[in-house]
């Protein structure tokens, strides 16, 4: 039975569970350097294709795993993703092998790499597996200060790849949806997405709290306005004093 890796720290951002094994200081299968600027200035999607898993896991423990066993051919990215798992394997502040343009490239030098593994099927699982990677995307931008012309794609940095294989054909539409995911962090409370916070969020978030309502993804970051990682009845509180202007209880 195959050993499964173990994840040294769990956290949960923005309803996203992230499961940290971080290659360690002075290994082989990372440069063992911090980026360029000391800094993230980009957020990189790739696309890994799907695998068959082995009982018991799914493709982004495997595809970490394999990192760490040292069977990814000198590939090194921050983040895999699929449909169910995310984990992540290097510091954002340090320097991994994924865009093809050595040591000193603006790729692998200036960005975070975010796998996202798919099949390019449109199945469930794929659509699944791309929603989260945009979360995760938009999070990451989110917390670098980084502006939406600061996402790209594998290709932007090496033109002869065609990565993200399943996801360039509607780029487009992938990068609005980071935007969205990205405007729901910045600004809570908007749970039907229609640009300001009324009652109406206030009414949708209690009723999904109390389990009457069935909120997407991107609705449930922005109706959880604690950021507590649930939408829960003081979201809707918190939303409502914010439609009627008060700031107390």
């Amino acid at each position: 039975m195959a050993k499964f890796l173990t994840p040294d720290k769990i956290r949960t951002e923005y309803g996203l569970e992230i499961r940290e094994k971080i290659l360690p200081d002075g290994s082989a299968y990372k440069p063992n350097r911090l980026l360029l600027h000391r800094k993230p200035e980009y957020v990189t999607i790739h696309n890994t294709a799907d695998i068959n898993e082995a009982p018991g896991t799914n493709d982004a423990e495997q595809y970490a795993r394999a990192t760490h066993n040292g069977a990814m051919g000198g590939v090194s990215v921050h983040y895999y993703i699929d449909e169910t798992d995310c984990w992540q394997l290097l510091s954002e502040y340090e320097m991994g092998y994924h865009a093809a343009d050595g040591n000193t490239g603006p790729g692998n030098g200036t960005s975070i790499a975010i796998e996202i593994i798919m099949d390019g099927s449109g199945s469930k699982e794929d659509t699944e597996a791309e929603d989260r990677g945009a979360l995760l995307a938009a999070i990451l931008l989110h917390r670098h200060g980084l502006t939406i012309d600061r996402l790209k794609t594998h290709r932007d940095w090496y033109p002869k790849k065609y990565c993200p294989a399943y996801i360039l054909p509607h780029w487009d539409k992938f990068r609005l949806k980071v935007m969205d995911y990205k405007d729901a962090i910045e600004h809570p409370g908007d749970v039907d997405r229609d640009g300001k916070v009324t009652t109406k969020d206030a009414r949708l978030t209690l009723r999904a709290a109390i389990g009457l309502e069935n909120l997407k993804r991107v609705q449930r970051v922005a109706a959880d306005v604690n950021r507590n990682n649930k939408v829960d009845v003081d979201d809707a509180h918190l939303i409502l004093q914010k439609c009627i202007g008060r700031k107390d209880g």
